[in-house]
């Protein structure tokens, strides 16, 4: 059975309040043994359990990694650390001094707002990229059921007048998805294109953090392990789907019309 953790103090400050909602996001998390997070991100085990100890502010490198490990997004995390350490500098620094601490070499005198307000556009564009996508989907699928109805509809229609309507419904219908297919993909890059800017600019802001380099490995790996299915763009899969729709249904409609035809 594992030890239970120490009471935090009741009036610690922000630090132990810190302390306190890693350990309620590890709860959420089923309460994992540190050994488990130790194993699952690189850290030890030592660093993980002191981070949610409320003695100091631990490093970003540990809360991202206790955070990651617990299933939470450590970007959701680094305005507070942020913050927390801005207050710890200005508690360390001479109240009669003139000047204030320096920043680490390469690390830009950077508020922790300007990288809360970062994160949150960069979200937003996340978010309205995920929703292009969600609309594509919603549309294809609609459009693909429909079609194949009109389809079916069509073959077993009577006079020539219905299954040439059904077939020719199919083709605007196909071609419609077709073409808002294209529409979504544009309106999704536009977007994570905009994130991708808005993740360069935290890099800069950053460096220590490595977010460019960290996304750029884990990316060429990713394309390693799947040389073939990573060049395949769903995008293209979708408007092929749809054209060849719209193929069938010219192919109804020419049954129809064309003398000779059964």
């Amino acid at each position: 059975m594992a030890r239970p953790e120490r009471p935090l103090p009741a009036d610690g400050g922000p630090i132990v309040e810190f302390a306190q909602d890693l350990r309620l996001l590890r709860e959420k998390a089923g309460s994992p043994k540190y050994l488990l997070m130790a194993r699952r991100t690189g850290r030890s085990r030592t660093a993980l359990a002191e981070a949610a100890g409320g003695d100091h502010l631990p490093s970003w490198d540990t809360v991202r990694a206790f955070v990651e490990a617990c299933g939470g997004d450590p970007m959701e995390w680094l305005p507070r650390w942020e913050h927390l350490r801005a207050v710890a500098r200005e508690d360390r620094v001479n109240p009669t001094a003139a000047t204030t601490e320096a920043p680490p070499p390469g690390v830009p005198s950077v508020s922790a707002d300007d990288v809360a307000i970062l994160l949150r556009l960069w979200q937003e564009q996340r978010d309205q990229a995920r929703q292009s996508e969600n609309h594509r989907a919603i549309v294809s699928i609609m459009i693909a059921l429909i079609c194949a109805a009109a389809g079916i509809a069509g073959a077993g229609a009577g006079p020539a007048p219905v299954p040439a309507l059904f077939a020719l419904t199919v083709v605007v219908l196909a071609l419609v998805g077709a073409l808002s297919s294209h529409k979504y993909y544009e309106r999704h890059q536009m977007h994570m294109n905009e994130a991708h800017r808005l993740r360069q600019q935290l890099d800069r802001l950053r460096p220590h953090l490595r977010i460019e380099s960290t996304w750029s490995s884990s990316r060429a790996e990713h394309a390693t392990r799947y040389p073939l299915v990573y060049r395949m763009r769903l995008h293209h899969l979708w408007v092929i789907i749809h054209l060849a729709l719209a193929l069938m249904g010219v192919v109804l409609l020419a049954r129809v019309v064309l003398p000779g035809q059964p």
